[in-house]
């Protein structure tokens, strides 16, 4: 297509014609390399705008936050990436914050405490790694509001599940953990 149209062009030359074969090769190269210019700059182009990137693209917007979250579809990684790219200053009520826990590809349950000033997030369904757990951690000091205190817990055991254990406070308090320790266990 490029070789073509460049033809064309020089066509008034005279300088490219048939038995020029090594002005023609000289052209087809050059048209070559054009060609691969044009499909880089396609590739630039689509993966700007996080409604059709596809790699790079996604990548350079999830950096801008934290890591890349290439354990996301594609799919998912825009999602999360427009809900967080559109949250603005009006989004700290308790549905922008829902929207911003979402962003982070969080799974979660959030329990107001209007009297206390405080809010209990629960990371729900999903196993974290350390490395996420600390990122999400982070990433929600920046999300809530300075007037709230907050605290997020990870797939943690449930009252329920604590009562079966069926232990005295002694029995609990012999463990010598702290309130962080007891508020994380998982088992």
């Amino acid at each position: 297509m490029v070789y073509e149209a460049m033809k064309k062009s020089m066509a008034p030359l005279r300088i490219y014609s048939q038995e020029a074969e090594a002005l023609d090769r000289e052209l087809k190269v050059y048209s070559a390399e054009i060609e691969l210019l044009y499909d880089e700059l396609d590739a630039m182009f689509k993966e700007r705008f996080i409604s059709t990137a596809e790699d790079m693209g996604l990548t350079v917007y999830e950096e801008l936050f934290g890591p890349e979250r290439s354990d996301f579809s594609v799919e998912e990684r825009r999602r999360m990436l427009t809900l967080r790219t559109n949250l603005g200053e009006g989004d700290f009520t308790l549905s922008g914050i829902g929207k911003a826990l979402e962003s982070l590809g969080l799974s979660y349950v959030i329990s107001e405490l209007p009297e206390l000033e405080s809010l209990n997030i629960s990371a729900v369904t999903e196993d974290y790694s350390q490395a996420e757990q600390a990122f999400i951690e982070s990433e929600v000091s920046k999300i809530i509001p300075l007037h709230l205190e907050f605290q997020i817990t990870f797939n943690t055991m449930t009252w329920e599940q604590i009562d079966a254990e069926d232990r005295t406070f002694g029995e609990i308090d012999s463990l010598n953990l702290s309130w962080h320790e007891l508020d994380t266990r998982t088992e």
